[in-house]
């Protein structure tokens, strides 16, 4: 262990950073525990997280996903990271509480007010700062580490220049992004979805207005809208790419970093199974040989698989410019569905629940959580002993199959041409 408490392996000097993955249902947090991840970050029911609009979890519910993880070695981050008004934070004591009762392994907090309460609360767990607190500097890193926090999840604006620095300049545990969504605001500190909706995304009710369609309009000239950019008459003014730095990720690990950590509590189980399992397989490739380490051009393609902006680097590499912007948007980009999720096993047949519409001689691919992909067709598929030619979505069915499937893990199905651009609520 190094003096941040972080795990090195011995024989290299080196750190192997966690990978976390979002857990915004237990659906979710099961999956990602299945595919590699070794930490999940998740949060309560209500406005103290902000992903209000995921599933989310209840106290008692909480305390079954601690369970579950912690069986499988997994550890559990609450995220309550929004910021609270004074009437806001009556509650905030009773939830510490409670959720040091369930063994979390980590509180995440933005708020000073909620860290101060916090330490008071639940004195002996973790605080880790939420990349919403925007710390930028090695003066702010060790200024929180001063007041209590035992991690920080740096801000998604610092190049790998700044991030090297602040490893060098500070001995806290440090966290960063790697994948996934992110504001054109600093850190996501927003008011557009308050001005625009009444929705405060610093509560966790953002309506991402960022990602709405855009055009000009005269006022003289009502119902004549002008666009901004030729593109069916609208643009996209703040539209981001997503963040993806699997191209730079011998870099990535090289910074000694403690967490690299994937955005997507509102996601579905295939992209948690995913984005956790490519960046498990990137990093623990780079461990086993970090001087022959090369990007796998199939990591990039099976993260290509899932729902994305089209990516970018972010400012990892340098600040970003216009290229960073997605404003020919057409709806999220993605090339396979999930098919069905396996039940369990018994001998060589396996019990699936489908998850979308199937039909027989369809080419199916099935992802184990060790990182295997397989090739199959589904043919044969029963239910009750009723042959089945057409499935549909939550039915229950039995096939035999070639493989030995684990329960949870994922069968996928490749969507035709015409169904690679999906609608914007994905």
């Amino acid at each position: 262990m190094c003096k941040r408490g972080c795990c090195v392996i011995p024989s290299l000097g080196m750190q192997i950073p966690e990978i976390l993955a979002p857990a915004g249902s237990m659906e979710t947090l099961e999956t990602a525990c299945l595919y590699g991840a070794e930490a999940v970050y998740l949060g309560l029911r209500g406005d103290t997280n902000l992903r209000s609009g995921a599933r989310n979890f209840t106290p008692d519910e909480l305390e079954t996903a601690v369970s579950f993880a912690h069986a499988r070695g997994v550890k559990v981050y609450l995220a309550l990271n929004t910021y609270p008004h004074d009437e806001e934070l009556v509650r905030f004591g009773e939830i510490m509480s409670s959720a040091a009762d369930s063994g979390v392994d980590a509180m995440i907090v933005s708020d000073i007010g909620v860290l101060h309460m916090a330490r008071r609360i639940a004195p002996s767990l973790p605080l880790h700062l939420s990349t919403q607190a925007n710390a930028i500097n090695a003066h702010a890193i060790n200024a929180w580490a001063e007041l209590g926090v035992s991690r920080v999840i740096l801000a998604r604006e610092l190049s790998s220049d700044e991030i090297r620095y602040i490893r060098g300049h500070s001995s806290v545990e440090l966290e960063i992004f790697v994948h996934g969504s992110i504001c054109i605001s600093i850190s996501g500190r927003c008011l557009i979805s308050s001005y625009l909706c009444g929705r405060d995304a610093n509560r966790g009710s953002c309506t991402q207005p960022c990602r709405w369609d855009y055009a000009l309009l005269e006022r003289t000239r009502q119902g004549s809208y002008m666009p901004v950019v030729e593109e069916d008459g609208y643009t996209y003014l703040y539209n981001s790419r997503d963040l993806c730095l699997l191209p730079v990720m011998g870099e990535v690990m090289r910074l000694g970093m403690d967490g690299l950590k994937i955005e997507g509590r509102n996601k579905t189980a295939l992209y948690v199974a995913t984005a956790t399992s490519v960046y498990r397989s990137a990093r623990d490739s780079f461990l086993k040989d970090p001087d022959g380490f090369t990007v796998q051009s199939v990591w990039l393609d099976e993260i290509g698989k899932i729902s994305n902006r089209e990516y970018f680097t972010g400012f990892f590499t340098g600040r970003p410019d216009a290229s960073g912007m997605n404003y020919d948007f057409k709806g999220y980009s993605h090339t396979h569905h999930l098919a069905a999720k396996v039940l369990s096993v018994n001998g060589g047949e396996t019990t699936f629940e489908a998850r979308n519409p199937l039909i027989e001689g369809m080419e199916l691919e099935w992802l184990s959580g060790s990182g295997l992909r397989q090739s199959f067709v589904l043919n044969g598929a029963t239910a009750q002993g009723v042959p089945l030619k057409r499935i549909r979505p939550n039915e229950i069915f039995v096939m035999k199959t070639s493989f030995v499937p684990n329960p949870g893990e994922l069968v996928r199905k490749p969507l035709s041409e015409g169904d690679k651009i999906v609608d914007r609520s994905v």
